[in-house]
């Protein structure tokens, strides 16, 4: 699979008439597709909603026991979600701007150029995503704690760019999944996995950009999650 390929996964390669924003917009449409489905069986479990079998009596019936009795979760982020949410918003505005940075010095061209804005874009979204879910108290800020640390390895090559990316969108990754086991609300479970999904083919995808030839060097790989605590929220 060539970059062209690689950066643009709903079709081999664009027609001449598609316009840049559409070519941005399937590339996002392709990495969302299929996130929900992810996040049924998760969900499920979380509610409690699957009733127990219970161990067969001395009569050899099996009793089927009831679900348990304890509350649904909410359907709102409770006061510890929405600052869980607020760090996680950070580290997003944190990665569109370093995305920001690579566009600007030119890292990237043609294709490659435009799937990496496809990604940077998303990055955006997900932050507008919180916002919409927490209102006042989003912080509407990046992270400069990330930004900083990361900001001199969104400059260079094209190859050498991608793979600093790449490994960045794991660390997100695992960051959220991190966070996810700390949530309680449903809206803000749902919003957060829904990101991490997309998040692990923006890493494939920028994986193959930086060169990676074979399935295993593609494919997502485990990050070190960032700790909320070492992220506070200014």
């Amino acid at each position: 699979m060539d970059i062209k390929q690689a950066a643009l996964p709903t079709a081999a390669a664009h027609t001449a008439g598609d316009s840049a924003p559409m070519a941005r917009r399937r590339i996002l449409a392709a990495g969302a597709s299929g996130a929900a489905l992810s996040l049924l069986p998760w969900l499920s479990d979380r509610a409690g909603a699957q009733a127990r079998t219970a161990p067969p009596t001395s009569g050899g019936e099996t009793v089927i026991a009831p679900a348990p009795t304890t509350a649904p979760a909410p359907k709102r982020p409770t006061a510890a979600d929405i600052e869980l949410l607020a760090v996680a918003q950070t580290i997003e505005l944190a990665i569109r701007d370093l995305y920001d940075a690579a566009l600007a010095a030119n890292s990237f061209e043609g294709a490659t150029a435009e799937a990496v804005t496809a990604i940077r874009e998303a990055h955006e979204a997900y932050a507008q995503s919180i916002s919409g879910l927490i209102g006042a108290d989003a912080p509407g800020i990046r992270s400069d704690k990330l930004y900083n640390a990361q900001r001199s390895n969104f400059s260079g090559s094209a190859a050498a760019v991608a793979q600093a990316a790449a490994d960045l969108e794991n660390v997100a990754c695992a960051t959220h999944i991190d966070i996810l086991g700390s949530l309680i609300g449903v809206d803000a479970t749902g919003l957060i996995a829904s990101i991490l999904v997309v998040e692990a083919r923006h890493a494939t995808v920028l994986n193959i950009i930086a060169g990676a030839s074979t399935l295993s060097n593609q494919l997502a790989s485990d990050g070190v999650a960032l700790s909320p605590a070492d992220y506070p929220v200014k």
